[in-house]
Order: structure tokens, then C-alpha cells, then sequence
């Protein structure tokens, strides 16, 4: 997701650089506060930034996340799944045997390509698509919470609910086989652990053979959907045609994929986990809810904006661009930070309380937990659905619901916010 800059050297303002220095995404003290660590200097002193650690412009104020997001094409996402330029030769020839950069797709595209995609995969997420899946998701999520033992030990929610009810959507959705799509979670994680600075060679090698390995199985899905073709989002990318194009190649729609699986299940496994977790911390709120579905939205609205599961996106500018006073030259790395924007004063009053009437606020208080401009997450409809029928479902089964531990840690990660684990004690059924 970050790719070799053009530009030589930036004249960048000392001020900036030293709140830039604040950006430390693998450390665990930033990773359990970001706004702590890193947002609230920003915003006092620099809401464009610079990391000299990650060459690049670090964009954190409303107007300015904003302003990157409304030019798609000033400021491309074209290289925003880029591996490193830095990766040791080991770990490159090892990702040569699939896909090395992905083509493409839905995530890493501009208009008018971008358009395209999003046209083909739209269909799939359409008002009347998702009323129909509701009662499916809300069996989903009642089930994986009956199968929970209150007698027993602490339950890891993120293990037991959070991720399992996404992923078994989203596989059903793309055509993945619900068995393999635990295994392929695990595989297509490991692409992430190609951008820590401080993996260790041999373990990058490791990560890189898993997700060839999972690019590898998807050639062969894709090859058993000709032969035996199925209502889901593998079949509809092999008879895609737009424009009069010719079809879609086999690494282009690996990588369609990819992204819709991993966005699939990721976002929505994170949202479950802050919002149960805020929830908790606040036992009236949780009390509430039950009775009040109004509340839970608007609870689950406010940790979008707190704890946004997307915390940024890399953008590429193709031509010189002005934000906030900052001049940031062609060629260079841009970080939209949805997650710091949710924090921003000006906007977001007294941004660290975590207050569920905020949504009230009107246009000016928008949120940008999903995004927004063309790149809106597509499937953010379909990802409230499943939050709600999950919390419900667990609200319904667990009134007595609490935390076992202490407040939980969260993973360090240079784009996503998701707790590592969340031990609950379930109470009385």
C-alpha cells in the first residue's frame, strides 16, 4: 500500500515534521490511543504533517482528509496495494511466483475505471439484495451465539463472533467455500505483515508463500466457477463485460477478490469489537439497547467516528495540490487519515467522549468511518446490517455481558484499528 515516491526531498516546516515523528502505527502505546499518540498534536499544530519514517504528507484535519477524498484523481489510490519498494530480494522472488503488484480492482483504481468496477460490484449490495440477506445474517449471528458456553471459561468475542459472522457472509457472497474461508482469512493476512518494519526477513518470506499459496487456491476457484457456474460474485466477474471490454483476466480477478474478501470481513469484525467493547464501558448504554434500536445505531455511528476500523488510506499525487496550507508536489505519498478527521475539534467537539447523540449534529458533523467521495466503502450498508444483528443477537442472549480483563489492547497496524482480543464473561443466559 505504500509505493516508491518520484519527488526528491520535500522543503517541509520543522513543526510539521516533528508532529509527523508523532506517527509511530507499530507501537503499542499509539496503537491503543491513537488520538493520544498522534492526533491531538496534530491538530493543534499541523493538520498536514510529514513522516520522514514514511515519506509522506500525513493529512489529519476534516476539510483536509476531506478535500483528498473529493479529488479521486489528483490524489489516486492506483498504488494505494503497492508492496513496499524496500522488500529484500528473498521475499520478492518468492511473491513473483503469483501476483507481485495486483492489477486493478475495486480498491486500487481511479475513474473511469474505478466506475466501472464499482458498477459491476454494485448490484451485489443493492437496498433489496441486503433485506433479503438480513434474516440469513441475523440466524448467523444467533447461532454463533447460542454455541457460546456462559458456564464456561471467558469467550474471546473477537474469535467466537466477530470474525466468524463476517466471514461467513462475505464468503457466501463471493463464492468461497465456508470450510476454506478460515484458513484463507489467515492466508490473505499475512500480506499485511509484508509492510512491518520490524519482520524479520525470514518470516516475510514465510507471509509472501501463504499468500501466493492463497492467490494460487483462487486461480483454481475461479477455473472450477467456468465449469460449474453459482449465484455469487466469482461467477459474476467471469461473465463481466463492460463497455464491450473484453473479459476480465484471471490475476484481474484475483485481485476483485481479494479486496472484496478481506473488506468483506475485516471492517466489520473491528466494528463489532469497539463498539461491544464501548458498550461495556458504558453498562447503562448496553442496558439500553435492548429496547432501543434507534440507540444502538447511533452508538454504532459514534465508533465509526471513534474508532474508525480504517484508520487510513495512502493516496499518490499526480499533480502539485495545496491542503491546509501545505504544498505537497507531484508524485508524493499523501495519508488520508479517515480516523484522525473523526477527531478533529473543529468538527467533532470534545472528540475524545464518546457520545452517541452526535449524529444529530447534521451535515457539518459527517463521519468518515466508511470513507467517502467515489471510494465510499460499497459494502457499508451490508457492514451496519451485520454489526447490528451481531450486537443484537448478543444483547438478547447475554444481558449480564462484561469484560473479563482489563480494557483491551489494540493491534498495532499502519491502516486498520481492531482490538487483539476481547475476553467477556457471558453472565447468566
Amino acid at each position: 500500500m505504500i509505493a516508491e515516491n518520484t519527488f526528491q526531498g520535500p522543503p517541509v516546516a520543522e513543526g510539521s515534521r516533528r508532529v509527523g515523528a508523532l506517527f509511530e502505527p507499530f507501537s503499542p502505546s499509539y496503537a491503543d490511543n491513537p488520538a493520544l499518540a498522534f492526533y491531538q498534536a496534530a491538530h493543534r499544530e499541523a493538520p498536514v504533517a510529514y513522516s520522514e519514517a514514511f515519506s509522506a504528507y500525513l493529512v489529519v484535519g476534516h476539510a483536509e482528509v476531506t478535500q483528498v477524498l473529493r479529488e479521486p484523481v489528483g490524489f489516486s489510490s492506483a498504488h494505494i496495494l503497492d508492496l513496499p519498494p524496500d522488500l529484500p530480494p528473498e521475499v520478492i522472488a518468492e511473491l513473483q511466483r503469483g501476483i507481485y503488484q495486483m492489477p486493478p480492482a475495486l480498491f486500487n483504481n481511479d475513474p473511469p475505471g474505478h466506475t466501472r468496477a464499482r458498477a459491476l460490484f454494485s448490484k451485489a449490495f443493492t437496498t433489496a439484495r441486503l433485506a433479503s440477506l438480513e434474516p440469513t445474517i441475523a440466524l448467523a449471528a444467533e447461532a454463533l451465539v447460542r454455541a457460546m458456553d456462559p458456564g464456561g471459561d471467558p469467550v474471546d468475542l473477537m474469535q467466537a463472533l466477530a470474525f466468524p459472522l463476517p466471514l461467513q457472509i462475505i464468503a457466501a457472497l463471493v463464492g468461497i467455500p465456508l470450510e476454506d474461508a478460515p484458513l484463507l482469512r489467515a492466508c490473505q493476512d499475512e500480506r499485511f505483515k509484508l509492510y512491518e518494519p520490524a519482520l524479520d526477513t525470514a518470516r516475510k518470506v514465510e507471509a509472501a508463500r501463504r499468500f501466493v499459496a492463497y492467490e494460487r487456491y483462487l486461480a483454481n476457484l475461479i477455473e472450477r466457477r467456468r465449469a460449474e457456474p453459482a449465484d455469487d460474485l466469482i461467477t459474476a466477474l467471469i461473465g463481466a463485460r463492460v463497455d464491450g471490454e473484453a473479459p476480465l483476466s484471471v490475476e484481474e480477478m484475483i485481485s476483485h477478490i481479494i479486496i472484496l474478501f478481506f473488506a468483506g470481513y475485516e471492517t466489520v469484525a473491528s466494528l463489532i469489537g469497539s463498539l461491544v467493547l464501548r458498550l461495556l464501558e458504558a453498562p447503562a448504554l448496553w442496558d439500553a439497547i435492548g429496547s432501543d434500536a434507534a440507540l444502538l445505531q447511533a452508538a454504532m455511528e459514534e465508533t465509526l467516528r471513534i474508532d474508525a476500523p480504517v484508520q487510513m488510506e495512502p493516496r499518490r499525487a499526480t499533480a502539485p495540490a495545496v491542503v491546509g496550507g501545505v504544498e505537497i508536489p507531484s508524485g508524493a505519498t499523501a495519508f488520508a487519515f479517515f480516523g484522525a478527521a473523526n477527531h478533529d475539534p473543529a468538527v467533532f467537539p470534545d472528540p475524545q467522549r464518546f457520545d452517541v447523540n452526535r449524529h444529530v449534529a447534521g451535515p457539518r458533523a459527517r463521519h468518515l468511518g466508511f470513507g467517502w467521495g467515489v471510494h465510499t466503502c460499497i459494502g457499508a450498508a451490508l457492514a451496519r446490517i451485520e454489526v447490528r444483528c451481531a450486537v443484537q443477537a448478543l444483547r438478547a442472549a447475554f444481558p449480564g455481558l462484561r469484560l473479563a480483563a482489563a480494557r483491551p489492547s489494540y493491534a498495532p497496524s499502519l491502516f486498520f484499528r481492531k482490538p487483539t482480543a476481547m475476553p467477556v464473561t457471558l453472565g447468566a443466559a
